[in-house]
């Protein structure tokens, strides 16, 4: 599955890869991206990879072919993950991407590929400003404490006149074998886990709708529903969308537990923006709320 990133910058596109692709997932993708190579004429790419297991004959070919006829309309392309095979493939990919440049990243330094695909010095140059607040998100799993974490953040973004983005990350199905592994299509259909992700992706949608609307507020919101991992899809999306702050719920802990395991906790240590979290007693919320 291929899966578009919001993305702040124009001539720069981000793209999701997860599964096993076929040549549906390339005939979806690949207009979208001549699109844009025909609007900026040469674009940098963020290939980030999840649970990805590679590409059919058919869409290895749709890859090889669109690869070739626009060997010179990108700048850069940056790939993302945690596997060494993907990094063998910006190896692989170099020679067929002149002038541009390929180079892979561990998913654990997303922000590197980020400064390298948008200039390192520009990003250097805006951390020394003290800027106000201009891109929020606050990420909901439409339940009572993320609609408290809402009001916070139309608060906030009321008082800075800053967009504002209610984030839901769809967590992806995948085929998994005994101990975790994933199994091949002969075994369970690309094409079923594929349906049963939009299908979730479709509910949350609607679900969000709903949330907004309960929410009862005259602000002009934005949203999005993602698919993938909740931790790092989010810290994605942030960094992809330039975002300067997110704002989070989370449940007031004691000791050790309030400090490790949390999404929360992940989005504070891996975003590069401020972070804002919103505690909430479960004692306060009653079930009619």
């Amino acid at each position: 599955m291929l899966q578009f990133i919001p993305v702040f910058d124009d001539n720069t596109i981000a793209v999701r890869a997860s599964g096993r692709l076929s040549h549906e997932d390339y005939q979806n993708f690949l207009p979208k991206l001549e699109a844009q190579i025909n609007e900026f004429e040469k674009v940098s790419i963020l290939f980030e990879f999840e649970n990805f297991r590679g590409w059919d004959l058919a869409a290895a070919k749709d890859d090889y072919k669109f690869g070739m006829e626009h060997s010179t309309s990108f700048e850069r392309i940056a790939l993302v993950g945690d596997k060494s095979w993907e990094h063998w493939m910006a190896w692989f990919a170099k020679p067929f991407i002149a002038p541009g440049e390929v180079r892979y990243f561990n998913r654990e330094n997303l922000q590197d590929a980020w400064d390298w695909l948008r200039n390192k010095e520009d990003v250097e140059v805006a951390a020394d400003k003290l800027l106000p607040y201009q891109h929020i998100v606050v990420a909901v799993d439409f339940s009572k404490y993320s609609a408290h974490a809402c009001k916070r953040a139309i608060e906030m973004a009321g008082n800075y006149d800053a967009t504002l983005t209610l984030l839901n990350v769809v967590q992806e199905d995948s085929a998994l074998a005994l101990y975790g592994d994933a199994i091949g299509s002969s075994l369970i259909g690309e094409d079923i886990v594929e349906k049963q992700s939009q299908h979730h992706i479709d509910a949350a949608e609607a679900q969000m709708k709903l949330f907004v609307s309960e929410l009862e507020t005259d602000f002009a919101l934005k949203t999005k529903v993602i698919s993938g991992n909740t931790d790092s899809g989010i810290v994605s999306f942030l960094e992809a969308h330039r975002s300067d702050l997110v704002i989070m719920w989370a449940k007031k802990k004691k000791g050790l537990n309030k400090l490790m395991g949390s999404t929360t906790h992940y989005v504070q240590n891996h975003s590069r923006c401020d972070v804002l979290i919103v505690p909430v007693n479960s004692a306060s919320f009653t079930t009619d709320k």
